[in-house]
């Protein structure tokens, strides 16, 4: 910010750091808490052998997928939005923290350090994605499009 004094900039950029840093950690968070799910299991009895794929389904067949993550992800990414426009003003400065967030679901959805994916191609995970960025993504056309507003007026 032009015109600003040196400790507040300083300030603001501390800020506008802890909140990218505050957007991995809840992205991983969400990530972890995704999986929940509802009800009760029926755990099916022990086979001789079973393939790795059923035994998977078969242990949440009965329960039902809870997203709750995704909400707590629309709530989130939005206050982080607006705790950068502390910050700053700058539309672009803003969507940081949301660029930040999507870029790591991507990676979580791409590869683990084990190889397999942390985020499954199911609908809980595009629940996710969508309350992720949507929400906060309206915000900034929001302000956006109040300072245009403003401006022109």
């Amino acid at each position: 910010m032009l015109g600003a004094r040196p400790g507040r900039t300083a300030l603001n950029a501390v800020i506008a750091g802890l909140l990218l840093i505050d957007a991995v950690i809840t992205l991983g968070l969400e990530v972890l808490f995704l999986p929940i799910y509802a009800g009760q299991a029926k755990i099916p009895e022990p086979a001789p052998v079973q393939a790795a794929g059923s035994l998977a389904s078969s242990m949440t067949s009965g329960a039902i997928p809870v997203p709750i993550a995704a909400l707590v992800a629309a709530v989130v990414n939005v206050l982080l939005v607006m705790g950068m426009g502390v910050a700053t003003k700058r539309i672009g400065v803003m969507a940081l923290p949301i660029l930040v967030w999507a870029l790591g679901f991507l990676i979580c959805a791409g590869f683990s350090p084990s190889g397999y994916a942390l985020l499954m191609g199911d609908w809980p995970t595009m629940l996710l994605l969508i309350c992720g960025l949507l929400p906060a993504g309206m915000y900034l056309y929001y302000r956006a499009t109040a300072r245009l507003a403003a401006a022109g007026a």
